[in-house]
């Protein structure tokens, strides 16, 4: 053995490369290794799909472009997307959406105006929503914004609209959750308050659910605010049924027996705020199965107060509501009652007094004991419950007799009710819930036991004389008091209209619509009731004065014709009527000023109101007799008052100076009473005051407006003049001495205002000159010869240079009033010419 032959060569030979073996299936491609990151360049057979434009801008692609000038709420979402949202799967949406539209009309009315139907159609969905902020939510926005703005127009839409709208909420009140039963009824409330014309052709189904809500006992276990929330839109239901049958009229028409489709053709053909059709005999037998759910509920709630230290808020509100309930369907069913029973197709029995009896009376009976165990208690609450009850009894009282209810019991009751309206700490619930028991005071007097009134009308006129003039209870009070009036022989009628003078005179500031009420029944006491005394009438009579400008003129007037009724009758004595008049005519306070325009006494509805109560005082004077006796009777009173507006320091006495004067010439204008020199002084300083702001300057020509009311004020004094000459010529010598400086003669108003002699002729002269216009006068005039020739001389006195103090210009004046005196003189045929022409010669040279 050995190497192998060849050595290294045959070595190297030897070691040949192998050959690889061929791959099946075809020629390998060629790998490329690529680094990472590095874009692969496309294939060889790759085909090219890149398409080249140019872009294309369109202006306002943005959605916010999109609702440049669209109503949008804060979120920028408009009303369609909103009510869409309404009905999202997800109650948080829901919830937003409801709140977007809530903001949305807040801030864009006019989208609520112009969608309101629409927003209902789709709103009305969300009643039955599981989610009770959506329910709530859906109630506010229909409460604050959609109904309001449905009420204002009457679109067959809207009807429309609440048709589908009541679809759902009956719907609602069937509904297996017991919160959305409850809010439905709420809902439906809401309904009743804003259209309750809309309601009459649903009354009979809703009703029924009424029914089947109050019978389940999981309404009475759960919270009260729930069976508040349904009793309280029982009672609006009730309501509406009660105003139609109390007006049962062409426009409140009540249908009896009709079907459905007829209820539903004759609802469609009235305004929507006009007639509301029933089917009484339907309604009627839902009611009576309504009472007894509703005084089961009183005897429950009144044993569950018992059982509790205090009363709670809802718990006492649930037990308000039942009786309020039970009332109205009371009400209901005695005017029912009250109506023909054939006149409707019905029967003589089906609903006459004897169901009444069978029915109604039956169930109500038991809460006679309630309203004894109340009567127990202290609290106010409780008082107001039995009040209620005893409300529901009044509306009973003309159906019952002793065999189901004791009169005198109930008499008893009602008593010591209003005996104990002193001892009420809230006075508010007082005023709220007493009304109706006084209001119901006359009828059951009338209807009581003899035995029984009179405990009854002591405890009424206790609690009437408590009563203040502020409070609310004070006109039911006044309307029970005038219908206590018309039964003959109650010994409580003096009692009552010794009060109403003192009601009157403190209603007078406080409340003007009490006034009219008690100047009402005054008027008719005194009209109607003549045995009847007023003895405090007298105090009335001299307080009123100084009241009387402040009043209504309808109330002022209404005064007159009430104390004049009062006299008449024999309840008011002559001297105390007389004494009123003229105090009235000298205390009312005329504004403006004593001298106005024609315009300004049309626009002034004070001196509007003097003069037509001036003339409503003389009428007066005029029916009491003979003038010269009722002048002699209140002559006393009437001078007293003519002095003290006479120093009165302020212009408008002269308009109560007027009146007073007008009441002597109206009585006796030539009264030798007038002959006195007081009364000389106070015609004559009258005179001047009225002449005072007339002759602001001395010329004659004054405007017409102011020489018309001149004349007003002087026209009394004219008529005395021409009937007693004496008291003529004593004034002109009181105005000669008045123009010579005489200050005894001036009013405290011309001593202010006139100070000169100059000015003193010239209003001297104005009086005179007016008074010799007046042909009547001219005789009487002459009389007064002597007083005007000294005035004449007087003036040309003080025209003469020599007279210190006198300027250039009063001797201007002096000259134009000596002139047209002297001209009016000539036209009394008393004098020579010559004589007059004397004075003018005499004052030529110096002027």
């Amino acid at each position: 053995m050995g190497r192998p032959k060849g050595g290294a060569a045959a070595s190297s030979s030897s070691k040949k490369p192998k050959a690889k073996p061929k791959q099946r299936g075809g020629v390998d491609f060629k790998k490329y290794k690529h680094k990472v990151g590095r874009k692969l360049p496309p294939p060889k057979n790759a085909t090219n799909t890149e398409i080249k434009s140019k872009s294309i801008v369109l202006p306002e692609q943005s959605m916010a472009s999109e609702r440049t000038g669209m109503a949008v709420n804060k979120r920028g979402l408009t009303l369609r997307e909103l009510l869409q949202q309404t009905g999202h799967y997800n109650a948080n949406v829901r919830r937003a959406a409801l709140n977007g539209i809530k903001d949305l009309v807040v801030k864009h009315p006019s989208e609520l105006k112009l969608h309101k139907v629409a927003i209902v159609e789709k709103l009305q969905e969300r009643i039955c929503d599981n989610d009770k902020v959506v329910r709530e939510s859906l109630f506010s926005i229909l409460q604050s914004f959609v109904f309001p703005s449905l009420k204002e127009d009457n679109a067959i839409s809207t009807r429309s609209t609440l048709f589908l709208l009541m679809a759902n909420i009956l719907n609602g009140m069937t509904h297996l959750s017991m919160d959305i039963q409850l809010m439905s009824f709420r809902f439906l409330e809401l309904v009743v308050i804003n259209f309750p014309s809309s309601f009459p052709r649903y009354a009979e189904q809703v009703f029924n659910n009424f029914l089947a809500v109050l019978s389940n006992d999981r309404i009475h276990l759960q919270d009260k605010s729930k069976l508040n929330s349904v009793l309280n839109g029982l009672g609006h239901c009730l309501s509406q049924v009660a105003f139609a049958t109390e007006n049962g009229d062409a426009s409140n028409r009540l249908v009896h027996n009709v079907s459905g489709r007829e209820l539903w053709k004759c609802t469609l053909d009235e305004d929507n705020s006009g007639s509301r059709a029933f089917a009484m005999s339907n309604i009627l037998t839902k009611l009576q199965n309504l009472i007894q759910i509703l005084v089961n509920s009183v005897e429950v709630s009144a044993s569950e107060l018992f059982a509790k230290s205090t009363i709670d808020a809802q718990s006492s509100e649930a037990l308000l509501s039942a009786l309020h309930c039970l009332d109205l369907i009371c009400k209901i069913c005695i005017q029912e009652v009250k109506k023909p029973q054939m006149k409707f197709g019905r029967s003589e029995t089906q609903f006459g007094p004897e169901w009444l009896k069978s029915s109604l009376l039956v169930y109500l009976k038991k809460l006679w004991g309630v309203n004894r165990s109340f009567h127990e208690k202290g609290d106010d609450r409780y008082y107001v419950f039995n009040l209620k009850i005893a409300e529901i009894f009044l509306c009973l009282s003309a159906c019952m007799d002793d065999s189901m209810f004791p009169a005198e019991e109930f008499c008893q009751f009602v008593s010591s009710l209003l005996s104990k309206v002193k001892a009420l700490r809230n006075k508010d619930i007082m005023e709220k819930h007493l009304s109706p028991l006084i209001i119901s005071i006359p009828d059951l007097v009338s209807n009581a036991p003899d035995d029984s009134k009179g405990y009854l009308l002591e405890a009424f006129t206790d609690a009437f004389r408590d009563c203040k003039v502020d409070c609310k209870l004070i006109l039911p009070y006044l309307d029970s008091v005038g219908k206590l009036l018309l039964p003959v022989g109650l010994e409580y009628h003096g009692v009552w209209v010794d009060e109403l003078p003192g009601i009157l005179l403190q209603s007078i500031d406080k409340a003007p619509s009490v006034t009219k009420v008690v100047l009402e029944l005054l008027l008719r006491i005194g009209q109607y009731f003549p045995t009847i005394e007023c003895g405090n009438m007298h105090s009335f009579v001299k307080l009123f004065g100084v009241k009387c400008d402040v009043l209504e003129p309808t109330i002022l007037f209404r005064v007159v014709e009430v104390l004049q009724s009062t006299y008449k009758a024999g309840n008011l004595h002559i001297t105390e009527q007389l004494s009123f008049l003229s105090l009235l005519m000298a205390r009312f306070r005329v504004h403006p000023g004593p001298f106005c325009t024609q315009e300004d006494s049309q626009t002034s509805s004070n001196l509007i109101t003097f003069k037509s109560l001036n003339h409503l005082i003389l009428t007066s004077l005029s029916d009491m007799g003979d003038g010269s006796l009722v002048l002699e009777l209140m002559w006393d009173n009437l001078s007293k008052e003519i002095v003290r507006v006479q120093n009165r320091a302020q212009i408008p006495s002269l308009h109560n100076m007027n009146g007073l004067f007008r009441i002597i010439v109206t009585l006796d204008a030539g009264t030798c009473k007038l002959m006195n020199e007081d009364v000389i002084k106070i015609i004559a300083g009258y005179l001047i005051d009225a002449a005072m702001d007339l002759s602001k300057t001395i010329e004659l020509g004054f405007q017409s407006d102011k020489t018309r009311v001149f004349q007003y004020f002087i026209k009394p004094c004219i008529i005395i003049f021409c009937q007693n000459e004496k008291v003529l010529c004593c004034t002109l010598e009181m105005l000669k001495s008045f123009a010579t400086g005489d200050d005894n003669v001036l009013s405290s108003v011309a001593k202010l205002k006139c100070p000169d002699l100059s000015h003193r002729i010239c209003l001297v002269t104005t009086i005179i000159v007016f008074l010799c216009n007046d042909c009547k006068l001219h005789k009487n005039l002459s009389l007064g010869k002597s007083a005007i020739k000294a005035i004449l001389q007087h003036t040309r006195h003080l025209m003469d240079s020599n007279v210190p103090d006198v300027t250039y210009e009063d001797k201007q004046k002096l000259r134009f009033a000596f002139e047209q005196l002297k001209s009016k003189a000539l036209q009394l045929n008393c004098w020579d010419k010559s004589e007059l022409e004397n004075f003018s010669s005499a004052t030529k040279c110096d002027v």
